[in-house]
């Protein structure tokens, strides 16, 4: 859990605005008019919560994310996207996130439950070729 000297809990954040530019085409039928597609909330709370491992000092992979949808996303309306790690197990990291507007901040309208894994260095390599060497 990432502590800041105060001994309050703190965590990884950032603000994202969903337009209509990325949501258009065909796609326009698979949602509510003037609301994000839930994949687009999951995709932003799986980045915001892998960074977040990684600014703990702990690169990891999603092994699961468990998305509860609160309240449609709005498009166009200023969000707050936040993740923290909340507890590790071995290789295992505990990841928690959410998605609110920055007027309500208190309203979830999207959380999320992850579990990330570090993975071994020489698997790492195996999988992705193109990493290059820590140190």
């Amino acid at each position: 859990m990432l502590r800041t000297r105060g001994g309050r809990q703190r965590g990884l954040g950032g603000r994202c605005l969903l337009g209509r530019g990325l949501l258009h085409g065909s796609h326009d039928t698979a949602r509510p008019p003037g609301y994000g597609h839930g994949g687009m909330s999951a995709m932003l709370l799986d980045e915001l919560m892998g960074r977040g491992c990684a600014a703990a000092g702990m690169a990891g992979l999603t092994v699961s994310l468990q998305m509860r949808y609160h309240r449609p996303v709005p498009l166009e309306t200023p969000l707050r996207v936040l993740a923290r790690v909340t507890g590790t197990d071995d290789r295992k990291i505990f990841v928690g996130g959410s998605i609110t507007t920055r007027t309500d901040p208190d309203a979830p309208l999207v959380t999320a439950d992850g579990v990330f894994v570090t993975p071994d260095p020489d698997r790492a390599r195996a999988l992705f070729p193109g990493l290059r060497p820590q140190g």
